[in-house]
């Protein structure tokens, strides 16, 4: 099962996962720092403090948590734009492309990315049995609810029925005792 990362059509062919790491991009003469949105083998999308021109070689320095050494992927720059809302993570937007990764760093990203694509399914699929589970309970109240209702009208409809049934009664009796009087003051 793939992951629903993203919505939408998708014209990349990896999988981007929407997941927070520290990087920093080291240009010509340039270094900045950001926070990535969504990673895949092939790049980046990410929030930086800083511009780099677009179309511009660079390294980028992932630093996965838990990881000793940062990833290094030779890249280009893609685009780098001012953020729309500027946030704590950075004022522009940029992407970048990756070419080639120094040592092992893809097959090291590659099994991280893995690693955070299980956790989505796990997540998913968690989430989908607790909805459920939701779902069940919520008809079983309603159930209840529904039964107690229908308690209450038969206990209301059984207590009118007493309460008539009283009441005939008691008629009954009335004209009983009128018809009596009747009958002794014609005698």
């Amino acid at each position: 099962m793939r992951p629903a990362v993203f919505s939408g059509p998708e014209r990349r062919h990896r999988t981007r996962y929407k997941v927070r790491i520290p990087f920093v991009l080291k240009g010509d003469s340039q270094e900045v720092r950001g926070v990535t949105r969504n990673v895949s083998i092939l790049g980046i999308s990410a929030f930086t403090d800083g511009s780099m021109p677009a179309s511009q070689p660079v390294e980028c320095h992932l630093n996965l948590a838990g990881s000793t050494e940062a990833i290094v992927a030779v890249g280009t720059i893609i685009r780098c734009d001012p953020a729309l809302q500027p946030n704590s993570d950075g004022a522009y937007e940029v992407g970048v492309f990756f070419k080639q990764f120094q040592g092992n760093g893809e097959s090291i990203l590659s099994e991280f990315l893995q690693q955070i694509g299980t956790q989505e399914e796990d997540a998913i699929k968690s989430g989908y049995i607790l909805l459920k589970q939701k779902q069940v309970a919520r008809k079983k109240k309603k159930r209840l609810e529904a039964i107690r209702k229908r308690r209450r009208q038969e206990a209301r409809l059984r207590k009118k029925k007493r309460t008539l049934k009283k009441q005939s009664q008691s008629k009954k009796k009335r004209g009983a005792s009128r018809g009596r009087t009747k009958k002794s003051i014609r005698s």
